[in-house]
């Protein structure tokens, strides 16, 4: 039977809103064409739209959709009744996984177009999305340290005895790693051949020195070799899953989604959304965001050619390296930092000798509540922020040393006070107050909480994306970025119906 969807659906099926998003948008550009020999080969451009239309409708089961594009008329009509399977969009998703950044950037573009939003002005934040391992398949970084730490004193301590029995002269070390003890074991292997020796195992055995010895350097290599894997697969980071080995142990809130307060393999998803649509998306495996937030905006540079006036976010992202970022990138400062939120907190302007509520004078030197003025100067300090950008702290302190006053040891615990100033985090800190202390800087601040956190809602809790069900970073990424593709396709068609119902009612 012919399928005129015109005759068939209600006016207001996403269906239509979902082609009106998506016209003029050539699908078979992200992925390869198919094989002119294989007559049962599906159109892959028609198979991505009829995917994304899928996740609009949260439909995120492979099996669900080969069902769908059987039994639902939309469905039919998308796939233009070639009826997919599941392996067929199975083999679609392994190959969106080098090209979905320039599908989500694209057609979120489009998106944000169709719905005249301002997209110098994006709202930044991000969650932790449990990954698909389980929660007690950890491992930490430090704990390999450690039993390394443990492990090579009795090294040193085998070798030094096998080298005094036998004359050997194996070098001493601080540290081995496992090549170091297979070659041992296999020389040791040699001379049990060589001479004759034969091992053995077992109750009412007993080995040779040298077998105790080989048995020894064997167990040393798998387990230094252990160690070695599964630092490699760390890298950088404190931790992984053995079951997904890109997932790291975060600490996920405790919420309505997390009622049991314990670290969990998850993966940070951060956000960026402008009125309503996410502008720009990302997967990363650090916990903290604000080593995210570089190569977030890096990324949005990449496919858009510029960065966004106002990045607005909480105060997880406001520190040194960031605002130095945002000055040399010509962003706004209008991300809140970590004390940002204390100045207006009743509970903490009591606490009468933290330096924080101390104020200043005309020169910008800190009075303490006694009246004494922290002027004089000791020295400089100069380190090297997480990013490798050069900090000078100023070291102050009292010209008395703070010698007589009556508050001393509650002050500082007997001691001398000293304060340490940063003159250019101070400024930094001083441009993001007067940013988001204007009208349009404490529009934003509500906003962001409505914008960002109501897409972080509506995902986790409408859309039931709380868990992903893929591993490894290239198909959680996908995975993320076909959902965030999604939502704003169900955004677009919540303004598509309001647009027609203000029409319909004027």
């Amino acid at each position: 039977m012919p399928i005129d969807v015109r005759v068939k659906l209600e006016k207001d099926d996403p269906l239509f809103s979902y082609l009106e998003a998506v016209e003029g948008v050539n699908f078979s550009k992200y992925v390869k064409s198919i094989r002119s020999n294989n007559t049962k080969s599906h159109d892959k451009g028609m198979m991505l739209k009829t995917l994304l239309f899928g996740y609009m409708e949260n439909h995120r089961s492979l099996r669900e959709m080969e069902h769908l594009c059987r039994a639902d008329l939309r469905y039919l009509y998308l796939s233009n009744e070639e009826r997919p399977s599941f392996m067929a969009f199975q083999r679609l998703t392994e190959e969106l996984t080098g090209t979905i950044e320039e599908i989500f950037h694209d057609l979120s573009s489009q998106i944000a177009d169709l719905m005249g939003c301002d997209i110098n002005v994006q709202y930044i934040d991000g969650t932790k999305i449990e990954a698909n391992a389980q929660k007690n398949t950890f491992v930490y970084k430090k704990r390999i340290i450690n039993a390394q730490a443990r492990l090579f004193p009795r090294i040193t301590e085998t070798v030094w005895q096998l080298n005094q029995e036998h004359g050997y002269s194996y070098p001493l070390k601080d540290r081995y790693d496992s090549l170091d003890m297979w070659y041992i074991a296999q020389y040791l292997m040699e001379v049990m051949v060589r001479e004759g020796i034969e091992p053995v195992y077992g109750k009412g055995h007993r080995k040779s020195r040298f077998q105790a010895y080989y048995d020894l350097f064997t167990g040393y290599a798998v387990k230094l070799g252990e160690y070695e894997y599964w630092l490699g697969i760390i890298g950088k980071r404190n931790s992984c899953s053995k079951t997904d080995h890109d997932a790291t142990m975060m600490a996920t809130k405790w919420d309505y989604y997390n009622q049991s307060g314990v670290t969990r393999p998850c993966y940070n998803c951060q956000i960026a959304v402008s009125n309503g649509v996410i502008v720009n998306s990302a997967v990363y495996q650090s916990p903290a965001d604000n080593v995210t937030w570089q190569p977030f905006l890096d990324q949005y540079n990449e496919y858009h050619g510029y960065y966004p006036q106002y990045p607005v976010a909480d105060a997880g992202y406001g520190n040194y390296d960031n605002y130095l970022y945002n000055v040399r990138h010509g962003m706004n400062l209008v991300q809140k930092y970590s004390m940002y939120g204390k100045q207006g907190d009743s509970k903490f302007r009591k606490r009468t000798y933290h330096t924080w509520n101390w104020r200043r004078d005309e020169q910008g030197y800190k009075i303490c509540p006694e009246g004494r003025r922290f002027d004089r100067w000791i020295r400089n300090r100069y380190e090297t922020s997480p990013q490798g950008n050069p900090v000078i702290k100023q070291i102050y302190g009292e010209k008395d040393h703070c010698a007589g006053c009556p508050v001393k040891a509650e002050c500082n615990k007997g001691k001398e006070k000293r304060i340490y100033r940063d003159i250019v985090q101070e400024q930094f800190y001083a441009e993001a107050d007067r940013q988001l202390s204007t009208e349009a800087g404490i529009r934003m601040r509500k906003q962001r909480c409505a914008q960002v956190e109501g897409a972080f809602g509506v995902i986790k809790q409408n859309m039931r994306f709380t868990r992903f069900t893929r591993r490894g970073m290239k198909n959680v990424r996908m995975d993320f970025l076909l959902v965030c593709l999604g939502y704003n396709l169900i955004k677009y068609h919540q303004s598509r119906l309001a647009v027609n119902h203000t029409k319909t009612r004027s």
